[in-house]
């Protein structure tokens, strides 16, 4: 067995970004920048009024107050998107809105708030410095200057940023097609009629959606303990995507036919087995260009090892530079243990109490409901056998926002599962 850190050092030396491609900036929410951006156009184009109000000469107005207004004649108006068009002369004005054009000869606006008009007139209650509610030419964005790295996760501030500064389509890392594959007798598709003995197949829905959720394209399948058709469903996806995903099949039973199929295949194992837990009988290779993950089939087993070992490896491939989930500091509500020489998980909720956030681990008492209820995943890392109640760690958030109910409690969990 190798240690967590040296499966990750292990992930990230064998899994590079793929391919980029050119996507329009309505479709690049979600995708990883390939490329350095720059500003194509100033913003905005031209000096444009923060305020609705008028466009005046500083000078003119230096001296307006409620007791003193000064009176300017009313030359027109200018709206968001119109010609600049009139020229301000001394002792004059123009009515302006916020985002038009500055008109020749304005130094600054006067808000609408401090000025009254009547009729070809208008009075100033106020003065206006120079620059007074006007964005220069460039001032938010400037030609030329850097805008967002190659490297940056687009969320919808970005994509809007770069459609701002004059993108139409932007160059991103393409995202890889993921196919995951359950395997033995025991497993049925959901919603199939369920036999004694038989269970369905809840880590493959739980794996596909984790998948789904990052935007990747994700098919599935389920498949019997027979070497044939293993290794022919393993061909043809893999001919077709750019993952493959085992679930079960990665122990050492008679029915274990994953690694089997797969040497056969010509796979490059990387690594098999990591002193984790759970999710110890995780493996990852290689066949070709096609990267391939074999889960273990328990389901906390399979979801530790897909969260912290797969997830991060797969996004790597879409340009990801970092893991999935943020990492945020807690206190402990009480002590964690474990063994020295391995990494262990534990799963837990989150609470604020105090303005303080805390970590509560959860009692593994029903497999699918501990999985399930799991809003955050505490790590006790290996060469240490405790963590101390009231201890500040560091935990992943695995779900953000938390659920309605919980957010609003801001209180420890009752749940007994």
């Amino acid at each position: 067995m190798i240690s967590y850190e040296e499966a990750q050092k292990l992930i990230t030396e064998h899994i590079a970004p793929l391919k980029t491609t050119k996507l329009p900036v309505w479709e690049a929410e979600g995708f990883v920048l390939a490329e350095d951006t720059y500003a194509r156009i100033d913003v905005p184009s031209v000096s444009v009024s923060l305020k609705d109000g008028f466009a005046v000469r500083a000078k003119d107005v230096a001296n307006a107050s409620q007791e003193t207004p000064v009176r300017l004649k009313l030359l027109g108006e200018i709206f968001a998107g119109g010609e600049k068009g009139l020229v301000l002369k001394p002792k004059t004005c123009i009515r302006i809105t916020a985002g038009a054009p500055v008109p020749e000869g304005a130094s600054a606006v006067l808000a609408e708030e401090f000025a009254r008009a009547d009729g070809d007139t208008v009075l100033a209650f106020a003065d206006a410095p120079p620059g007074k509610n006007i964005l220069p030419r460039g001032q938010d964005l400037t030609r030329g200057k850097p805008l967002l790295p190659k490297g940056t996760l687009l969320f919808p501030p970005e994509v809007g940023l770069l459609a701002g500064a004059g993108f139409g389509e932007v160059e991103v890392f393409a995202k890889p097609k993921v196919h995951i594959l359950a395997t033995g007798d025991e497993v049925v598709a959901p919603g199939q009629p369920l036999s004694e003995g038989k269970i369905y197949a809840s880590n493959l829905v739980t794996l596909c959606s984790w998948c789904r959720h990052f935007g990747l394209a994700t098919t599935y399948a389920v498949e019997k303990d027979e070497e044939g058709v293993i290794r022919a469903h393993m061909e043809k996806s893999l001919a077709e995507t750019d993952v493959l995903i085992t679930s079960g099949g990665a122990w050492k039973g008679p029915k274990d036919l994953v690694h089997r199929v797969l040497k056969a295949l010509g796979w490059e194992e990387i690594f098999h087995y990591v002193r984790i837990g759970p999710g110890k009988a995780v493996s990852f290779g290689k066949l070709g260009k096609k990267i391939i993950f074999c889960l273990p089939g328990g389901p906390p087993s399979n979801q530790m090892a897909f969260l912290n070992l797969a997830l991060p490896g797969i996004l790597r491939l879409a340009g990801w530079q970092n893991g999935p989930f943020p990492w945020v500091f807690a206190k402990l509500t009480q002590s964690l243990s474990g063994q020295e020489d391995w990494t262990q998980f534990f799963l837990g909720k989150v609470f604020i109490e105090k303005d303080e956030m805390w970590f509560e681990p959860l009692p593994p008492k029903s497999r699918l409901s501990y999985l399930a209820n799991a809003e955050a995943l505490a790590t006790l890392p290996e060469g240490k056998t405790s963590l101390e109640e009231g201890e500040t760690i560091k935990i992943k958030l695995l779900k953000w926002p938390l659920n309605e109910s919980r957010a609003c409690g801001n209180k420890k969990s009752d749940d007994n599962v």
